[in-house]
């Protein structure tokens, strides 16, 4: 098998990404895809890693720090993704080391992510290479009227 090669994603990887986020059930175009990958790029505090395979980008992963008042600062996964057809190959976890490589170096001390509920699968994966479930918290949200 020939090495995964872990990058920072460009604007040329867009397309496969927006492919990708069919597997998470987050449904995208590359047209939207682009205008958020713009927005995260222009945000401070934000890096996005693409896996590559034999030239073919198979997974993804965003992190992103995060602060609160009543806690020191994390670093969020704010999504990662892996080819259904490349699961179990390491890519998931050479993903989540680049994040983790990049909080460290950032002096971030956690990193922390979030997960469905359903993703049996995800869970166990995550447990394997040494994430802990912190709590069974129930995320809720609000879609605001839009502004025009």
């Amino acid at each position: 098998m020939n090495p995964i090669l872990i990058r920072t994603m460009t604007e040329a990887d867009i397309a496969a990404v927006a492919r990708l986020c069919q597997d998470l059930d987050y449904p995208t175009t590359p047209r939207q895809l682009a205008s958020r990958y713009a927005a995260v790029r222009g945000s401070p505090d934000n890096e996005i890693w693409v896996a590559e395979l034999d030239g073919r980008v198979v997974g993804w992963a965003h992190g992103h720090g995060g602060h609160l008042l009543e806690a020191d600062g994390y670093v969020e996964i704010g999504g990662i993704v892996v080819d259904p057809a490349c699961r179990k190959q390491g890519v998931g976890r050479l993903l989540l080391q680049a994040c983790e490589q990049w909080a460290q170096a950032r002096g971030y001390p956690r990193i922390r992510l979030r997960s469905g509920i359903h993703r049996a699968d995800a869970h166990a994966f995550y447990r394997h290479i040494g994430y802990r479930q912190r709590n069974t918290g129930i995320t809720f949200s609000l879609d605001l009227p839009r502004r025009d």
